[in-house]
């Protein structure tokens, strides 16, 4: 049997954009996170430890959304290696014209269930 877990939007707080105006200040950055894989009786991931884990990224600074969302992807994949992980970093209302509510990048890796 196969099993999907997704942990949407667990707010990291930090500093991110490449222009160093944009960290001045620590901002909420929208983190999805989703695990697929096989699934037998108990637990396959622990949705508060992938959270803890994730607690590791507050108060970091990156300049690109690519960046952070690949440093997560390989955190996630050595602490939990079975299954396959998909990570989307969101950026809300990013410095560009026209003006546009968000901007997101996703990663995924790991053993396809």
């Amino acid at each position: 049997m196969k099993g999907r877990l997704v942990l949407k939007n667990i707010i990291l707080r930090l500093k991110l954009g490449a222009d160093d105006r944009e960290k001045i200040s620590f901002r909420d950055v929208p983190v999805t996170v989703s695990w697929s894989g096989r699934i037998s009786s108990g637990l396959s991931v622990d949705y508060a430890e992938v959270c803890k884990t994730l607690v590791k990224f507050d108060e970091r600074e990156y300049d690109y959304i690519e960046d952070l969302a690949a440093d997560i992807l390989g955190v996630l994949r050595m602490e939990y290696p079975d299954g396959h992980w998909e990570v989307t970093v969101t950026k809300p209302f990013p410095p560009v014209s026209p003006k546009i509510e968000f901007a997101s990048f996703t990663v995924e890796g790991g053993l396809d269930a």
